[in-house]
């Protein structure tokens, strides 16, 4: 069984992550590839343990590299139903990872943007106890409700709330320009978008649904300019 303090970074496809991640990720995490997520794993000097998908977009010096290493390979066939992030997202869940980091470049089609926070949202992954995607310079907290977020942020660092799926209950909020007090944001809204923190400590409550805490360009704030974890 998998040790609750346990943590998977699970790298995908599409443009190439941001290198300043590996510096919020911890370095015994447990790496898992979806697809030509691999081929940004080792460009980024990163020891795979997991290697899944299709194996559609891989490259082939990559996929070459993997049948000759102690990895763990899982073949998809490509007619599937999910998709190579959904799979890896469930492999995480399924192995009982209560840590998960999703690292992704992101890329220039908006349904690719849509299917991975759809996938992030699965009510699959409620169980999972820190669960952070990072979207190039980006870094986006997801909170399956009911959850508790507390962060250290710059004063005015611009933070959004948008609701993943149906509408988000509860909704309290404290370190922020304009607070919430126990509300709901509603799935057809943008009213949580470009909220400023007024605090360095800011507090996020939900009761239900899945919420999405955005940091536009958290990587180029000097405050989490930091070593990578050990």
């Amino acid at each position: 069984m998998i040790n609750q303090e346990s943590h998977a970074l699970i790298v995908i496809g599409g443009d190439q992550p941001d290198l300043r991640a590996l510096s919020h990720i911890p370095n015994e995490a447990t790496v898992i590839c979806a697809d030509s997520g691999l081929d940004h794993a080792l460009s980024l000097g990163l020891t795979p343990h997991v290697f899944l998908g299709d194996m559609d977009s891989v490259s082939q010096s990559a996929l070459a590299s993997s049948q000759h290493e102690s990895w763990t390979v899982i073949s998809y066939d490509p007619l599937k139903d999910q998709t190579d992030t959904e799979l890896a997202l469930q492999y995480a869940s399924n192995q009982g990872f209560r840590n998960i980091t999703l690292l992704w470049g992101s890329g220039d089609r908006i349904d690719h943007v849509l299917g991975v926070l759809a996938a992030l949202s699965h009510e699959s992954l409620s169980s999972v106890q820190n669960l952070v995607a990072w979207i190039g310079a980006d870094r986006v907290q997801i909170l399956h409700g009911p959850r508790t977020h507390n962060d250290q942020v710059l004063v005015g660092t611009t933070v959004s709330l948008m609701p993943l799926g149906p509408s988000v209950t509860g909704v309290s909020t404290n370190g922020l320009q304009w607070n919430l007090n126990r509300e709901i944001l509603a799935a057809q809204s943008s009213r949580g978008v470009s909220n400023i923190s007024n605090q360095t400590n800011i507090n996020i409550d939900i009761d239900t649904g899945v919420l999405a805490v955005v940091y536009p360009g958290f990587l180029r704030q000097s405050l989490h300019e930091t070593g990578r974890q050990s």
